[in-house]
């Protein structure tokens, strides 16, 4: 699957860089994941994106997903942080 950039790049799609990102954010914030809730997150993150059966997705998309999948776990205020993280980048 490939990843359309807010600049119109393309770039295949990396379900670490979203884990790296989460495990940023969860730690700016002294609420760092465990390693079952960063493995979790990932997985669910990952399913929701494949499911959606794209061949191409837009970085917003995941964005979107990522912020959902977090909220729907008990993490809002991570998903919180993460969208203020991605608006910032």
């Amino acid at each position: 699957m490939k990843v359309i950039k807010r600049d119109g790049r393309t770039q295949e799609f990396d379900i670490e860089k979203i884990k790296l990102t989460l495990e940023k954010v969860s730690d700016e914030l002294n609420e760092p994941f465990t390693k079952s809730d960063i493995d979790n997150m990932t997985r669910e993150i990952y399913k929701a994106i494949l499911s959606m059966g794209k061949e191409y997705i837009h970085s917003f998309e995941i964005h979107r997903i990522v912020v959902e999948q977090l909220k729907a776990a008990g993490f809002a205020h991570i998903a919180q942080a993460y969208d203020d993280y991605q608006r910032k980048h």
